[in-house]
């Protein structure tokens, strides 16, 4: 079993996200550790030992209170900010049902730039209470600012105002003396909370000498453990205690406190306060860090744009989008370089696009391909000047697979030979390559991928035989636009309404598995491209053209088409038929399965405590399914041969390869084990029947 300390750190890792958490100083786990072994009494206990845990309790108190500026109001120790936030909006709101002031028309603000977190805190208590609020989002200009006039009008309405310090994807900082001019000026009795989790150890605070009534602080966004926060609540503000029973914390929050994660603040705020420490860069160093890494970052990226001025953020963020690159592209290479960055909040990976930037009204390209660069204050000057040369060394890799353009003569080889799957979803387009004619055809393209083949094609200079679908496009669909753009390196001018070119009739031979008349044929390189039916056209690649045998169907482009019947007399046994649509990622199917017949292997089950035993094996074939430009700065030094096969490859890795492979042995391997489960699936369904892969990816991969 892989038990937590056989999980290790990459050894030449550098970690650029530090706005999602950061790693803990040295002496703030020395800290912890010695509070768990030796100082482990209950705060609460009257005996020595229990006094000596309040000690610590207290004084780390007495710190904080330093370090915030809270000479008065109430520091309540947390799990965290978004306990904080969640108590924070409790009090407000119920202060408010208990006050008759949740009245018809009353709203609750936020700005639209906050963490998740509070909105749907503001929804969830305002339902659970019964206030019945409208939630309103406060709008920011260009440059992440909340619009001050639409609170000055919505204030005399609210219950409650949201903002925050400092945005974590941005790094925007807001003017929280001209916020408080404007919010006491016209809402001077409105609770007002200020998430300040990404300003704490990046300015100044003196929350006493401010009307915020409050404000949640995180342990762990500023090099303390997970699981410790702080509230800071004005005196005389309302309060209601989020968890009731024991009393600790002058009753505002019961439970046994965390005495090793306050402990670990206590070591924080010494430090924070601490005039002669050498641990936290001053501001001109970290502005000089962003500084160097902006200069790399764009001479790796020419097309980088900034998504936040620099006079209105904090000096450890970096936003910016590269045009034509999404950000998954530049994370999976980033991270293969072993530089840790993220596309946006930790608590939002999943999303494509970033909320925070479509408010701040910028081009939704931007919002797509957004990555967030964030350091902390302990960051050392090494670390920076490494970034710097793993930032150029990734982008290499981006040219070498045509994501991307060289302004220089540079020959980028990227190995595409046959049929390549582009997905954006679950939808599919297909690009079919003849390396050696440099030649190639775009079956169903998308428009969010429409970019990307066009720099494939300035890239790898092919001529471009057609670009079709398998339904009528207009003259302003995402093909037509395409071959417009494309069609300077080959494509025939005249092409009907799927894009098939006019002149594609000659020498049709029909495949051997083929019963159906072609509509025509196209070669492309030394293989034929048939076209099936007219409106809805399916489209059958050819074996490559020899004089001594008939042609098959190796591929078919069905499109939307599921009829089985049609395909029954399209293709063959061994044809793999490719969809437009592919929400399973089946990535392709045959025959036997459109016709309800399981002829594939069970799929092999690794654990990843044997992947050694595995993967020291001559024998073992590792599938590295990770995107080219991933396994060029971090190739696989393995005893077993390895072999680069991303997903948009493999079905012409299937094709290829399931004779002479079928009984091999097999491990799929990706970053964090998603692709590879992909991989090993659709392997095991086509007959390969000695495939695993291995949970976790490189991620848990022994060093």
């Amino acid at each position: 079993m892989v038990t937590p300390i056989h999980i290790r750190p990459k050894s030449d890792e550098i970690y650029l996200d530090c706005n999602a958490t950061t790693p803990v100083l040295p002496q703030i786990a020395q800290a912890v550790s010695h509070t768990m072994e030796r100082v482990f009494g209950n705060p609460s206990s009257s005996h020595i030992t229990g006094l000596q845990a309040r000690y610590i309790l207290d004084n780390a108190r007495r710190l904080g209170r330093d370090v915030i500026g809270a000479g008065r109001g109430q520091l309540v120790f947390t799990s965290g900010a978004t306990e904080g936030i969640q108590t924070a909006v409790l009090s407000a709101l119920s202060h408010a049902r208990k006050q008759g002031l949740a009245t018809a028309g009353k709203v609750l603000l936020y700005g639209a730039t906050e963490h998740k977190a509070v909105p749907q805190a503001l929804a969830h208590w305002n339902e659970l209470l019964g206030i019945g609020a409208e939630l309103k989002a406060i709008p920011v200009d260009g440059n992440g600012l909340l619009d001050l006039d639409f609170i000055s009008a919505q204030l005399p309405h609210a219950l409650m105002i949201c903002t925050m310090a400092v945005n974590n994807e941005t790094g925007v900082r807001q003017d929280l003396a001209t916020l408080e001019r404007v919010i006491r000026q016209h809402g001077p009795q409105v609770p007002w909370m200020v998430d300040c989790v990404q300003m704490l150890g990046k300015g100044q605070l003196n929350l006493a000498a401010t009307t915020i009534d409050y404000a949640p602080f995180s342990g762990h966004k500023l090099y303390g453990p997970k699981g410790i926060g702080f509230l800071y609540v004005r005196e005389h503000a309302p309060f209601t205690p989020l968890i009731i029973g024991g009393g600790q914390e002058q009753g505002l929050r019961s439970g046994t406190e965390n005495l090793p994660g306050i402990a670990a603040l206590h070591t924080l705020f010494e430090l924070l306060l601490d005039t002669e420490q050498q641990v936290f860069k001053p501001v001109a160093k970290l502005n000089a860090y962003r500084e160097q890494l902006l200069a790399a970052l764009r001479t790796a990226f020419p097309t980088l744009e900034l998504n936040h001025a620099f006079e209105y953020s904090v000096p450890t963020t970096l936003n910016f989008s590269v045009r034509g690159v999404p950000s998954r592209d530049i994370m999976d290479v980033f991270d293969a370089a072993n530089i840790r960055v993220s596309s946006g909040s930790a608590c939002s990976s999943k999303v494509t696009r970033s909320f925070v930037l479509d408010a701040m009204g910028l081009a939704d390209w931007r919002s797509q391909s957004a990555i967030r660069l964030s350091f902390g204050p302990a960051t050392e000057q090494a670390t920076i000047d490494a970034a710097c040369q793993r930032i150029k060394e990734a982008a290499q890799a981006l040219r070498h697979s045509c994501l991307l353009l060289s302004d220089t003569n540079e020959d980028f080889d990227s190995e595409l030979d046959g049929v390549v799957q582009l997905r954006f979803d679950a939808q599919c387009c297909y690009l079919i390559i003849d390396r050696a004619a440099r030649e190639l055809v775009v079956i169903d393209p998308i428009a969010q991928l429409s970019e990307r083949i066009e720099k494939l094609v300035e890239c790898q200079h092919y001529r471009v035989k057609a670009v079709v679908t398998t339904e009528p496009q207009s003259a302003d669909s995402t093909a037509a636009m395409l071959a417009q753009l494309v069609c300077a390196s080959g494509c025939d001018a005249e092409r009907d309404n799927v894009g098939w070119p006019r002149h594609a009739q000659a020498d049709c031979t029909i495949p051997e598995d083929c019963s159906l008349p072609p509509e025509g044929c196209l070669l492309v390189g030394n293989r034929r491209l048939y076209r099936v039916g007219t409106r809805q056209p399916i489209y059958l690649l050819s074996s490559p053209i020899s004089p001594s045998a008939q042609a098959h169907v190796d591929f078919a482009f069905v499109g939307e088409q599921e009829a089985p019947t049609l395909l029954n007399q399209a293709v063959g046994e061994q044809t793999l038929i490719c969809r437009k649509w592919d929400e399973n990622f089946a990535l392709a199917t045959q025959l036997h399965e459109l016709n309800q017949q399981d002829c594939g292997c069970a799929l092999v089950d690794i654990a990843p405590e044997q992947q050694q035993q595995w993967l020291r094996r001559p024998e073992t074939l590792v599938l590295d399914v990770r995107e080219q430009q991933e396994h060029q700065v971090t190739p696989l030094q393995l005893p077993a041969q390895v072999v680069n096969v991303p997903l948009t490859r493999l079905v012409q890795f299937i094709y290829d390869h399931r004779a002479d492979y079928k009984d091999r042995p097999i491990v799929c391997l990706c970053r964090s084990g998603n692709r590879s489960a992909v991989a090993a699936q659709v392997l095991s369904r086509f007959g390969f029947c000695n495939v695993s892969h291995l949970a976790g990816g490189m991620a848990l991969l022994a060093s």
